[in-house]
């Protein structure tokens, strides 16, 4: 397929590097800079580089806007009367939290709107070049967009997932919760370590095996399996002495420790080895923290 990539940050870089490899055309990138836009074809190996994402479009079979999500509805305008965007080309931003809908212009141009969403992180090009494969990719839009999505999705070896519009929203609170919360949580962990004596320079790099450990536990035995600790065993004495702890502790602390157990009672029960007795044990404290 002739692709065209608007965009040429992190990841519009890496799927340009990947879908050349995967033997689709490159035939332009589209970028703010012709500086940025000028790196991106480097490090792609192929494409010209073009100022104007309506002028991108031309001569592509495929439209990926990797662009930050408010500046989505904007570049679709400017794809879809630039001129050059051919009848039943496939015009798809990449966001995790907005509709296909919100490209504007496109089906009044002829194409088919779609978005094409990998759930995972980016740090940088090189990573993402490495972990984007057997990444899961979650599609939605028109039925025809789709369908092209996931041949592009199968190329590079993703794992690609229909979707719908209105599931949106949630499906990338849940991403969120998931990867950004995560590095919130260990910056929960790594605070409460520092309260509690452990050096700062060691309380991250002691916490990260534990962190690796249970990831491996979720792949291997999946949820609610995965769970252990305190709550999971049921051991309400434990579990009062954090509190009693976290009550001299300033700030949030204890709540965001009250609401994740709360919700770690939940996952608990289905695990189906902590009793209903210790449960609402557990729950009563959570109501009402020892001081």
């Amino acid at each position: 397929m002739k692709i065209a990539i608007v965009g040429a940050g992190v990841l519009g870089t890496s799927l340009g590097i990947l879908l050349r490899r995967a033997n689709h055309e490159i035939v332009a990138i589209s970028s703010r800079t012709l500086k940025s836009a000028r790196a991106a074809v480097a490090a792609i190996g192929g494409g010209a580089v073009v100022s104007d994402p309506g002028t991108a479009a031309l001569g592509a079979d495929v439209v990926l806007l990797a662009v930050p999500d408010r500046a989505i509805p904007m570049v679709s305008i400017q794809v879809a009367s630039g001129g050059a965007l051919r009848r039943e080309a496939v015009v798809a931003h990449l966001s995790g939290a907005l509709p296909a809908g919100v490209l504007a212009g496109i089906h009044a141009a002829g194409g088919w709107q779609g978005s094409l969403h990998p759930l995972q992180s980016f740090a940088d090009v090189e990573t993402a070049v490495t972990t984007l494969p057997g990444s899961f990719m979650f599609l939605e839009g028109d039925a025809e967009a789709v369908d092209v999505l996931r041949s592009l999705a199968i190329s590079l070896d993703a794992r690609p997932v229909p979707m719908t519009s209105s599931g949106k929203a949630l499906y990338h609170a849940a991403a969120c919760a998931a990867s950004n919360y995560l590095v919130t949580l260990a910056d929960y962990a790594t605070e409460l370590m520092t309260r509690g004596g452990v050096p700062p320079d060691v309380a991250l790099p002691a916490l990260l095996p534990l962190i690796q450990g249970t990831v491996r536990n979720l792949a291997t035995v999946g949820l609610p399996d995965a769970l252990t600790g305190p709550i999971a065993r049921g051991d309400v004495g434990t579990v009062r002495g954090h509190l009693a702890a976290l009550r001299r502790a300033p700030g949030d602390l204890v709540r965001v420790y009250v609401a994740l157990g709360r919700k770690t009672v939940e996952v608990a029960l289905r695990k189906g080895k902590l009793d209903r007795g210790s449960a609402d044990e557990l729950l009563a404290l959570f109501a009402d923290p020892p001081a």
